[in-house]
């Protein structure tokens, strides 16, 4: 294991950990990184000291962090996809796919939806809510070798066996484009200009705005003397990063990254103060997994209740109805079962049942401006969720 810094190139730490490492991922900032071994998956520094040994993922294969849920997603040979926050160090969720070893996956990063590739030729969407898949496509005729969405998390790329690769619209999950290649390829990127990197074999090929029309020959090509391993862009450079067999090459490719950042989002250059205040910030703006969902409006929503639910809430506080009463007086002797004696007998069983009635309405009524003062009183502040709450 190694760790450099991109900027200055220097050497922050190299350690072997005596075994096979299958995935390693950055988390939320650069002081941390996880790494999928043999059979259980660690977390080191960047000066290569080992923080944490998360024994609930065990023969991880792929890693995917959620960087604004905390989330590290993890795929493992078992079939298990399994969720664990860093935040607090707790498996949040396991899910057992029921479709054999996962090794291709990857992120949407706009809703924070895992992708999964199978044998099969088709790729499910996952998300930790959720026992099942939330959508399903059958991509290709053959297995599913690499799969990549883009920033804006509307088109999915995906590679098979077949030598095919295809471009997805997660909108309406169809084809738009399909492209022959050579081989297949193993491994997939996308820019943040939308440019898609192939690496098959040891060739590299770029693709320049291919989801939005055909094209007929790839932007740049570029032969590599030893077989390639994956490809991946780096942000707000224009730099392909390719690992092969035999070491690691940086490809220009003009027009790839973003010119300008956010800095409030993210910052090249932020100094070791600056650091730390994002991290706070982020943990503060953590997100819960239950806002994960393939429809990222639903979440925007307001669940604002109609005008006829309004009324009939209100007018099933205000007038209950009296059930209708089957009571039947029993025969009395000595001229006390006289009609008019019956009648105020069926009366006073009447009153009663209205009065018992009137009494449930009211405690509804005091329930409910209980509840509407106990909210108004609370005020509610960026802290409130690490609030206890009464179970």
């Amino acid at each position: 294991m190694a760790a450099f810094d991109w900027q200055t190139k220097k050497l922050m730490c190299e350690f072997n950990v005596m075994e096979t490492v299958n995935d390693v991922k950055w988390l939320h900032q650069e002081t941390m990184f996880a790494v999928a071994q043999r059979q259980w998956t660690y977390i080191y520094d960047n000066q290569g000291i080992e923080l944490h040994c998360l024994k609930a993922i065990d023969t991880a294969l792929r890693m995917e962090f959620l960087p604004y849920h905390f989330l590290l997603a993890t795929a493992s040979a078992k079939g298990f996809l399994t969720y664990v926050d860093t935040s607090v160090g707790k498996k949040v969720a396991g899910i057992y796919t029921n479709s054999g070893r996962l090794d291709v996956m990857c992120q949407n990063r706009s809703n924070a939806v895992v992708h999964l590739g199978h044998p099969g030729g088709t790729v499910t969407l996952w998300t930790p809510n959720l026992k099942s898949y939330a959508a399903k496509l059958l991509c290709h005729i053959g297995s599913v070798r690499s799969l990549a969405v883009d920033n804006s998390g509307k088109y999915m790329a995906s590679s098979g066996i077949d030598g095919k690769l295809k471009i997805w619209d997660l909108r309406t999950y169809r084809a738009l484009q399909c492209y022959q290649l050579q081989t297949g390829a193993g491994s997939l990127a996308f820019s943040q200009q939308g440019m898609v990197a192939a690496g098959m074999g040891n060739v590299v090929q770029v693709f320049n705005d291919c989801c939005h029309q055909t094209v007929t020959s790839p932007y740049m090509h570029h032969r590599i003397p030893s077989s390639i391993r994956s490809v991946q862009f780096c942000p707000y450079e224009d730099v392909l990063g390719v690992s092969h067999s035999t070491g690691f090459a940086s490809l220009l490719v003009p027009g790839s990254g973003e010119a300008n950042f956010d800095a409030l989002e993210v910052n090249p250059y932020q100094t070791k103060k600056q650091r730390r205040q994002a991290e706070v910030k982020m943990l503060l703006d953590k997100i819960p997994i239950d806002m994960i969902t393939l429809d990222t409006k639903k979440v925007g929503e307001i669940e604002a209740k109609s005008y006829d639910e309004m009324i009939k809430e209100k007018n099933k506080l205000e007038f209950l109805k009296v059930e209708k009463s089957d009571f039947a007086p029993r025969y009395k002797m000595r001229g006390k079962s006289k009609a008019g004696k019956v009648e105020y007998r069926k009366q006073e069983v009447k009153d009663s049942m209205r009065r018992e009635v009137a009494r449930e309405s009211n405690k509804l009524k005091q329930e409910k401006s209980r509840d509407q003062t106990k909210n108004e009183g609370h005020r509610l502040s960026v802290l409130s969720r690490f609030s206890k709450k009464n179970v």
